[in-house]
């Protein structure tokens, strides 16, 4: 049986702990606890989890988030202080305050449904890459030059002037065979 339960901080470690003894004698019912919920494993002085592979793949794919969304909301936080950001998110700056505010609410929700509900980190990148697409858009210039170019717009020719124009065609090279 459990020999005591760890409760961290932020209740981290709300998980039942087995000595590595009680692992050897009677593993079919600590694996059957590490199925339903995480379980320690206590060695000489030295904690181990036990989880499924579906949770430590969770957790794992949520740390990897982690790092990438710090340093955007830090890059952010430059470009609204009007420092410079850290090189990799230097594209932050082709955004004023208030998209920077929309972007950040939008990784906000993202990463906390992720983490939360969905587990879907994918929708979060493509928060971030179209984010990303919109500031290379904006930095290259090109939708402002084809704003402001001048318009090659010709109005549409009338359908039936066209298939009249056809008949007569036709109708003369007809006549010529």
């Amino acid at each position: 049986m459990a020999t005591a339960t760890l409760t961290g901080r932020f209740g981290l470690f709300d998980d039942e702990v087995y000595s590595s003894t009680d692992l050897n004698r009677r593993s079919a019912e600590v694996l059957d606890r590490a199925r339903q919920r995480p379980v320690t494993i206590s060695r000489n002085g030295e904690h181990f989890a036990l989880l499924n592979r579906e949770q430590a793949s969770r957790l794992v794919r949520a740390n990897s988030q982690f790092g990438p969304i710090i340093e955007l909301i830090e890059g952010v936080l430059s470009v609204v202080e009007k420092k410079d950001p850290p090189t990799s998110v230097a594209w932050l700056k082709a955004f004023d305050v208030e998209d920077l505010r929309k972007m950040t609410r939008e990784v906000l929700i993202a990463s906390a449904s992720a983490l939360r509900q969905t587990g879907d980190w994918d929708a979060l990148d493509s928060i971030i890459h179209e984010w990303h697409e919109s500031a290379l858009v904006e930095l290259s210039g090109v939708l402002d030059e084809a704003m402001n170019s001048p318009s090659e717009e010709a109005p549409l020719p009338d359908p039936k002037l066209l298939l009249e124009a056809e008949s007569r065609v036709a109708g003369t090279t007809r006549g010529r065979s």
